[in-house]
């Protein structure tokens, strides 16, 4: 490895090729390469085969040194010296370098990793590899897929938690779409996401989830809505159900300011106003006693109401017509 080449061989780490050359263009790195296979057997007769022509393929690969880099292959094209064997001709095959993608498998699955584990933008992941929006979505999708879909992935899970989020704000030509998020409590891990808000939607993930795995499930945490309870039977009618934090304190906070309303309007007859002692308290009584400081936990006094001064319009009147 003295020469330049086994040092861009190294640097290229692919198993089973060598680097021809590698020149550099004003927007990417390119580096041609082929296989190192020289002896070929038919997989038809068995015949050692011989290489006929070369066609090059072009497909992008890993960001080189922050830049785009592509990679050209000098693709073999073999032929059978057997007369009578049926399958004649043929052309080198890689899994690393599949015909049909624009990126090597190894960029696809670096794509998947930093658009869903890192949470980066699929525009900047696009532009570091020199390519489309598109093509690394579909790279995600595509290695995501798996990950996801694969069993070992969630394992047993004792504690599930139930809750919904905005998927998408309402326009003119739907309203607000909701998605339901399903959650490993104790690995604070997601499992899965269900299109939609509603009981139906939610017991149709449960019919179509392993029986032996919901039967491991001991609580179900949801919010207080009626149709996640009415969502988790009959599936999930063995476990616990219990309401999640946030939803408790929200219900209580909700019933706290409801009450500071009906006192002010029962004590002084109005809404709430400026100077009022239970109006300047609204956000104190909903804030957590950890987030008090010791000027929070006194009293307030009262603040002296300030009256607006008489107009004096007509008395500047009176002296205007008097005038000579």
């Amino acid at each position: 490895m003295g020469d330049g080449i086994g040092l861009a061989e190294a640097l290229l780490g692919l198993d089973g090729f060598r680097v021809l050359e590698v020149h550099e263009t004003p927007a990417e790195l390119v580096v041609k390469i082929e296989t190192t296979a020289t002896v070929v057997g038919c997989d038809g007769c068995g015949v050692r085969a011989e290489a006929q022509d070369r066609v090059e393929r072009a497909v992008r690969d890993l960001p080189c040194f922050g830049r785009p880099a592509r990679l050209v292959w000098a693709k073999r094209r073999w032929r059978c010296r057997e007369v009578l064997c049926a399958r004649k001709t043929w052309t080198e095959i890689s899994p690393q370098l599949d015909a049909q993608q624009v990126l090597t498998d190894r960029a696809g699955a670096e794509a998947c990793r930093q658009v869903g584990e890192l949470a980066r933008p699929v525009s900047r992941v696009a532009e570091e590899l020199g390519v489309c929006w598109w093509t690394v979505m579909n790279a995600t999708i595509e290695h995501g897929t798996r990950l996801v879909d694969d069993p070992a992935r969630v394992g047993t899970v004792r504690h599930l938690g139930v809750d919904e989020t905005s998927f998408l704000k309402a326009n003119r030509h739907h309203s607000t779409l909701y998605a339901t998020g399903l959650v490993d409590l104790r690995r604070s891990r997601l499992i899965d996401m269900v299109e939609g808000n509603s009981a139906a939607d939610l017991r149709r993930w449960t019919a179509g989830a392993d029986p032996d795995w919901l039967g491991r499930i001991r609580v179900v945490a949801t919010d207080l809505a009626q149709s996640y309870r009415a969502g988790l039977s009959p599936h999930l009618d063995h476990a616990r159900r219990v309401a999640d934090p946030f939803h408790i304190v929200r219900v209580a906070n909700r019933t706290l300011d409801q009450i500071r309303r009906r006192v002010q309007n029962e004590t002084l007859g109005h809404r709430g106003r400026k100077a009022d002692p239970l109006y300047r308290i609204r956000k104190l009584l909903l804030s957590g006693a950890e987030r008090l400081d010791e000027r929070r936990h006194r009293p307030a006094p009262a603040r002296p109401t300030r009256r607006r001064p008489e107009r004096r319009g007509p008395r500047r009147l009176a002296r205007h017509r008097s005038s000579p």
